[in-house]
């Protein structure tokens, strides 16, 4: 089973890569029932596909605010205000590590997935439900299916863009906002009723990549330098730490950062 949802997910990956390039086709669908009456919950206005929408494109601050905030908060939405205040921390640490080591000026943190969206993998009758729905829209629909914990989720979470389409594989792709926290919600998503899986619209390969974790008011950052065959998982590593203590940059021998308990959670969360 698990071969087989690797296997199924690559060609989606790969779909999704070559739809972007091309007009959603919503023929050849009819509406089917349901499993309710569309008016149990409420359901949010969303557009299908924008003419001039496009993801947003977040800087590494965001990206390691983000990841912050996820450790810390279960939660289905993010604190935006939180989110902001952090990152603009993490700049600013990035910043004085960069000044007095231009050696590492090279390594960015990593996007691990489009912020805000997430790829759902539908049963058939709720599919094809929002397919009639949107089928020859060209203007704002309110996305009522039936399915109540489904269009609750849509709902409460801000559903505002269907992103793509996936006829063949009976995929849609859904916009939130910037601050869905994207596990948490795929994991909402995959226990509802009508939905086959749910995963975040995940970058694919490795490479160079940082993570920054805060404690006693300092800031531990790990810089993962990676090369080697990286769209496949990169075979080489070269791990750089560093403790940010107000303006006050410290690089931190690598056989010493192994007894501290901040790093060591850091490498050990990525898995580095």
């Amino acid at each position: 089973m698990r071969f087989r949802h690797k296997f199924r997910d690559h060609i989606v990956r790969v779909a999704i890569g070559l739809a972007a390039c091309c007009a959603l086709a919503l023929t050849g669908c009819s509406g089917s029932s349901d499993s309710g009456d569309p008016g149990d919950s409420e359901a949010p206005v969303v557009v299908l596909n924008p003419d001039g929408w496009q993801p947003s494109m977040p800087t590494e601050a965001d990206i390691l605010a983000d990841r912050l905030l996820r450790r810390e908060d279960d939660s289905l939405l993010l604190d935006a205000a939180k989110r902001r205040q952090l990152a603009g921390e993490i700049a600013s640490v990035l910043s004085s590590i960069r000044d007095a080591h231009p050696e590492v000026a090279d390594i960015f943190a990593r996007m691990p997935y489009a912020f805000g969206q997430l790829v759902l993998e539908l049963e058939p009758q709720l599919f094809e439900r929002i397919v009639s729905l949107l089928d020859d829209q060209t203007g704002p629909v309110t996305l009522q299916t039936g399915y109540a914990e489904f269009d609750s989720l849509n709902e409460t979470l801000g559903l505002s863009i269907v992103v793509n389409i996936l006829q063949h594989f009976q995929i849609v792709i859904f916009y939130f906002s910037d601050y869905l926290n994207v596990p948490a919600a795929a994991a909402a998503y995959e226990a509802a009723e009508g939905v086959e899986f749910a995963e975040p619209n995940a970058q694919v390969g490795d490479g160079s990549d940082l993570d920054v974790l805060e404690s006693e008011k300092r800031w531990y950052v790990v810089a993962r330098r990676a090369w080697g065959d990286c769209p496949a998982g990169c075979i080489n590593e070269e791990l750089l730490f560093f403790i940010v203590d107000d303006a006050e940059v410290n690089q931190v021998d690598p056989a010493q950062a192994m007894a501290i308990a901040e790093f060591m959670e850091l490498i050990t969360n990525r898995g580095w």
